[in-house]
């Protein structure tokens, strides 16, 4: 892409030298080829003022004129020319005898036809200011520059030739680059006015759009104007799209091609006077369809290829070239402007057969982002009526017009730094992300949030991150090393499925503490154990009587935890630890899965994973409630916990009188059980003897859980469509026994609902008269997801089921 310096300057201030700056591009990605100063290999070329101009007396095709070249360059000289475009007062550049004009051409007083010529008057593509070689280049009309001046200083532009790489159509635009300017300089980004004054007319009212597959064209914008008067665009636009390699050919079209460059956004014009209605439809080709080009070559098209079409034709290339039929021309006094995202595979595919590849369908190959159009429509529309003339019809014509989402991406800054093989923290990687337009936020731990610029399309990882992190700091300042060793081929960890638990606990406000297996006599003790049951791992030779035995379940050392924390005095604790305990049993344990077994020795290890919760339930602050903990609380950890590792929820009963957990409060004490009814954790409240016996105060309550068959629980890692239609909620008053667990009647609910079930949990209990005595109701809210609107045979059937179950396993009554 050709950058004119002094048109990028409009958009950010550019102090450094013009090979500092491109050294700096190129570090930073954007590779710049090539600097041409227009005007440094010409000399003695002079702005001159046309005064008089007729045919030449020897040549139908010359013309004899006089040109007034200033006092110091010889006044008034006759110069013979060929060009068809001269009028007597236009302002041209006037190569004198002696001139060099590019590629060493020189310029002498000769004779032609019989006519002295003093000089040459000079096309742009004589001067290297552009490929027009149609006819003289036009400097201005009038008196706005003095005739003598030099056209090197007036046209010469230092031109930057920028490699923009593929997935950075952003930067295929001068505010792009303005933009990556502006982030290493530190200087303000100003971007172009888009303020329009619109007129009585609906736009809408003479344009219509139907999109036939939203894919290939997820946004198509229009405007719509009347009274375009359809002449040539002022001189410095002109002057710029020369520089910028594009040939000028009138005011709405010159608009075009101008905002292309500027902002990114290829857009077309249509003579409105061509589209029956203003009707425009985005659709696919048909198979042998045609379609004559604005280059006048007429091309065979195929179902493969997209195309904008009235009701009956094609009339343009999608995202590559519009049609000859409705080509805007100097008779055109009504437009329809297009400003669109198309598909970018779709416009490559269709640009390599046709051959046709242009600098529209090179931006959107690349990408374009989804608020452009519409930014890009209204600062054309500005242009097209300071231009023209143009009264802009009022509204917009927009399939989208809603804001998009903007895309996060989570990184880790220890990640990224290995990555990259430099020091990073998140002080440094905001003030790198920033500038560049990322929004950065702290996600926990060493995670970072990133919010990226809508105009990024190609940033989706933390590995692109890493990408504008190592551009921003500058690749020259990463340290080259060598690697220490060749890597060790990928193992699993072993323990990450434990860890995974740790992060989710940790997630959920829980804090970890780390026990010491060893425990002793007293901690047994006062855990309402029997040190001397012949079930405990003890050590031959210990350090120390507090370091003899091996625990064989996680409450003593939870107890332990919540009294370090009373004798600091923080009474509100939530605390977690996940470690192994150990037992002995001569017969080999079968009442426990997943078990590591000594083999013939009866000894066996297990993870266990034990919480423990006490205090206020919620942080003291103004009107926040003074209730403790409960086991209410404990349940609801273990099911996020559960839903996080994408295992089912656990149901829950009351366990029998004289069970195993000796340190809870009888009849305070639940299991904790799978779909089957087979229990793999417990929880409760802490027996208010064992409280009293740690020197904790309050009511704690603890759960542990065995982690080998939790994990076994987990399903595989799986994945399923959003779901298309709202969710069925139901509810069903249960009447079952009083001693009837809550657990039990969920638990035979789930399994019974099917796989339509999304949640089911209780909401109220009744007791009283209306039921009889020794019974009690529960109310029970079920959500269903159908997979179609409207689905309630399947619900019911459902519910039918859950009925049934619930008579049969526990005797209920349904009202």
């Amino acid at each position: 892409m050709r950058v004119p310096l002094a048109w990028l300057r409009d958009y950010v201030d550019v102090d450094l030298e013009p090979q500092a700056l491109a050294d700096e591009l190129t570090m930073r990605g954007m590779e710049v080829s090539a600097i041409e100063v227009a005007g440094a290999d010409w000399s003695g070329v002079v702005v001159g003022r046309l005064l008089h101009v007729e045919r030449h007396p020897n040549a139908d095709t010359l013309w004899l004129t006089r040109v007034d070249v200033g006092e110091d360059a010889g006044g008034e000289l006759e110069i013979v020319c060929g060009a068809q475009n001269l009028e007597v007062g236009q302002l041209v550049p006037a190569a004198l005898p002696g001139a060099v004009l590019p590629g060493e051409r020189r310029i002498e007083r000769s004779k032609i036809r019989g006519v002295v010529s003093n000089g040459m008057l000079c096309s742009a593509i004589e001067l290297g200011l552009g490929p027009d070689a149609d006819g003289i280049h036009i400097l201005g009309h009038g008196d706005e520059i003095a005739p003598g001046a030099s056209v090197a200083e007036l046209v010469g532009e230092v031109v930057l030739d920028v490699d923009v790489k593929p997935n950075r159509g952003d930067a295929l635009s001068m505010v792009g680059l303005a933009r990556e300017i502006a982030a290493f300089t530190g200087a303000d980004l100003r971007l172009p006015s888009a303020e329009v004054s619109e007129g009585d007319t609906a736009a809408d009212e003479h344009v219509s759009v139907r999109i036939e597959d939203p894919e290939l064209n997820p946004r198509f914008t229009a405007r719509w104007f009347e009274g375009v008067s359809n002449g040539p665009s002022p001189d410095w636009m002109q002057r710029r799209l020369l520089a910028a390699g594009m040939r000028p050919i009138s005011a709405v079209v010159d608009v075009t091609n101008y905002v292309m460059h500027e902002l990114g956004q290829p857009m077309h014009a249509y003579d409105a006077d061509a589209v029956p209605e203003g009707k425009i439809v985005v659709r696919r080709a048909r198979d042998g369809e045609s379609l004559e080009t604005i280059d006048h070559v007429r091309r065979t098209l195929d179902e493969r290829m997209l195309v904008i079409a009235d009701r009956e034709r094609p009339i343009g290339l999608a995202g590559i070239m519009g049609g000859a039929s409705t080509e805007v021309g100097d008779a055109t006094s009504r437009v329809i402007l297009e400003s669109a995202i198309f598909h970018g595979p779709t416009v490559r595919n269709t640009a390599r057969r046709l051959g046709l590849r242009s600098e529209a369908s090179a931006r959107h190959e690349k990408g374009i982002a989804t608020d452009l159009p519409r930014f890009a429509v209204d600062r054309a529309a500005k242009l097209i009526a300071e231009t023209t003339g143009a009264r802009v019809g009022r509204g917009i014509v927009d399939n989208d017009p809603d804001p998009r989402p903007a895309t996060e991406v989570t990184m880790g800054v220890g990640r990224v730094g290995r990555l990259l093989g430099i020091e990073l923290d998140a002080e440094r990687v905001t003030r790198l992300l920033e500038p560049l337009g990322f929004a950065v936020k702290a996600g926990g731990d060493d995670a970072l949030t990133v919010t990226v610029p809508p105009w990024r399309l190609d940033v989706t990882s933390d590995a692109d991150l890493a990408e504008e992190i190592a551009r921003a700091h500058g690749y020259e300042r990463i340290p080259g090393r060598l690697p220490r060793a060749a890597l060790p081929a990928y193992r699993p960890d072993p323990s990450e499925p434990r860890h995974r638990i740790r992060r989710i606990l940790a997630g959920l406000g829980l804090d970890e503490m780390v026990s010491h297996a060893l425990i002793g006599r007293a901690d047994i003790e006062r855990t309402g154990y029997d040190p001397d049951d012949p079930e405990l791992v003890r050590l031959f030779n210990p350090l120390s009587e507090d370091h003899a035995i091996l625990r064989s379940r996680m409450a003593p050392s939870l107890l332990g935890g919540l009294a370090e924390n009373a004798r600091w005095r923080q009474p509100d604790v939530r605390l977690f630890d996940l470690g192994a305990i150990y037992g002995y049993r001569p017969e080999s344990p079968t009442t426990r899965d997943l078990r590591s077994e000594t083999a013939g020795t009866g000894r066996y290890e297990s993870w266990e994973l034990g919480i423990v919760l006490a205090g206020r339930a919620e942080p003291a602050s103004p009107g926040a409630s003074d209730r403790e903990v409960d086991v209410a609380d404990l349940k609801g950890i273990i099911d996020a916990l559960h839903d996080a590792l994408g295992a089912p929820r656990p149901a829950y009963r009351a366990e029998d009188a004289g069970s195993e957990h000796a340190h809870r409060h009888p009849g305070r004490t639940g299991l904790i059980v799978d779909a089957a009814g087979r229990p793999y954790g417990s929880l409760g409240e802490v027996h208010p003897r064992v409280v009293a016996a740690w020197g904790v105060g309050g009511r704690p309550v603890d759960a542990s859980l065995d982690v080998g068959r939790l994990l076994s629980l987990v399903a595989g890692i799986g994945a399923r469509s959003i779901p298309a239609v709202q969710p069925v909620d139901r509810d069903l008053a249960v009447v079952v026994a009083e001693g009837t667990p809550v657990g039990d009647l969920l638990r035979v609910a789930r399994t019974s609902a099917g796989p339509q079930l999304v949640e089911v949990h209780l909401f109220d209990v009744y007791r009283g008269e209306q039921i009889g005595a020794g019974k009690v109701s529960y109310a029970v809210s079920f959500r269903f997801q159908p997979e179609t609107a409207g689905d309630t045979k399947s619900i019911e059937r459902a519910l039918n089921k859950v009925r049934g179950s619930l008579r049969h396993h526990l005797g209920a009554e349904i009202r």
